[in-house]
């Protein structure tokens, strides 16, 4: 049976894209020209999802970034965000449905808006989209449901009717705060018992699941 949902938000890393080896050469890179050891990989992908500068604390387990090591991960991360990034699987064609059942879209991510669309744009995925919307743009970020109120502005949908997809407990904390329903889908960093603890409406086995949860809606 599907359910009412008109419109749906995405987080982006984990759920539409990886693009943690990238984060992972940045970070590296940061820690590299301040002197520091490089991390693996596998430690750099626990530290993703709650933004850029939450990303740098943890790596470099300090509470205050400075400037220097917030440019140098900018940089390197510019440079290859895009070619070291890829849509997880059945995410492309899941996002054409929905599209042609006329479902209005955005994102609702905690990477800069700049990087967001920069990739999205690159993987051919931002029309998808009617808003693309990071913390710089909401003046808020996840779990903070501000962060979802503005996306929901910028895409002109209402809460109600609306379903956010993540990947992480702090996407269900959002969308909690935020006051719509949320499904995850175990593609990034969390695991599924993780997931499953976070008391999400819905568990994805696979990203194409949407499609049996979303009703085919009319665009708002």
């Amino acid at each position: 049976m599907t359910l009412p949902y008109r419109s749906v938000l995405f987080d982006l890393d984990g759920t539409l894209v990886d693009s943690y080896a990238a984060l992972a050469e940045a970070v590296n890179f940061a820690r590299r020209e301040h002197g520091y050891d490089e991390l693996g990989e596998n430690t750099i992908r626990r530290y993703v999802g709650e933004g850029l500068e939450r990303l740098l604390q943890r790596a470099f387990t300090i509470d205050d970034v400075p400037k220097s090591v917030r440019e140098s991960f900018e940089r390197r991360y510019d440079q290859i965000c895009c070619e070291q990034s890829r849509i997880l699987d059945d995410v492309e064609v899941t996002l054409a449905e929905l599209s042609a059942a006329g479902i209005v879209m955005a994102v609702c991510t905690n990477k800069p808006t700049a990087f967001s669309r920069k990739i999205l744009d690159f993987l051919k995925l931002a029309p998808y989209f009617r808003a693309i919307v990071g913390p710089d743009l909401a003046g808020a970020r996840k779990p903070d449901g501000q962060h979802v109120l503005r996306t929901l502005e910028h895409a002109r949908c209402e809460a109600d009717g609306t379903l956010f997809v993540g990947d992480m407990p702090i996407d269900v904390q959002a969308a909690r705060n935020g006051g719509v329903d949320v499904a995850v889908v175990a593609t990034g960093s969390a695991s599924h018992e993780e997931l499953v603890r976070a008391q999400p409406d819905h568990m994805l086995d696979r990203f194409s699941d949407l499609l049996r949860l979303v009703g085919s809606g009319a665009a708002v």
